[in-house]
């Protein structure tokens, strides 16, 4: 498995756009600028990784005995970069970002996680 970060923009064919439209997903987004203002601005924003997720990448690094994985489940955040969004207009920006898992080949069968 690979756990990696991610910050896009939302668009109308984002995935979480669709979400939100069809009420699956509480929040259309945070504008950018919401985010330099929380951060001084820095572009960056502080996650915090949802329990359940946590709870997720420990059973994970365990079935694969992944040090890495297990090394994220003790990080309750994680710092996601915003550099890429530099080129976009902060104040009519709306932004999407979190942390997510992908299977690498030779992940085999993982049981309770082939969802």
């Amino acid at each position: 498995m690979k756990f990696s970060t991610y910050a896009d923009v939302l668009t109308p064919d984002h995935p979480m756009s669709k979400a939100y439209t069809d009420g699956h997903k509480k929040n259309p987004g945070t504008l950018l600028s919401d985010i330099l203002r929380q951060n001084n601005g820095r572009y960056q924003v502080t996650y915090e990784l949802p329990q359940s997720f946590l709870d997720d990448l420990r059973r994970l690094a365990e079935i694969l005995a992944d040090d890495r994985l297990a090394g994220h489940a003790d990080q309750p955040q994680v710092t996601i970069s915003l550099d890429h969004l530099r080129k976009y207009d902060p104040d009519s920006t709306r932004i999407v970002y979190g942390c997510r898992l992908d299977r690498e080949p030779g992940d085999g069968d993982l049981p309770g996680f082939d969802r």
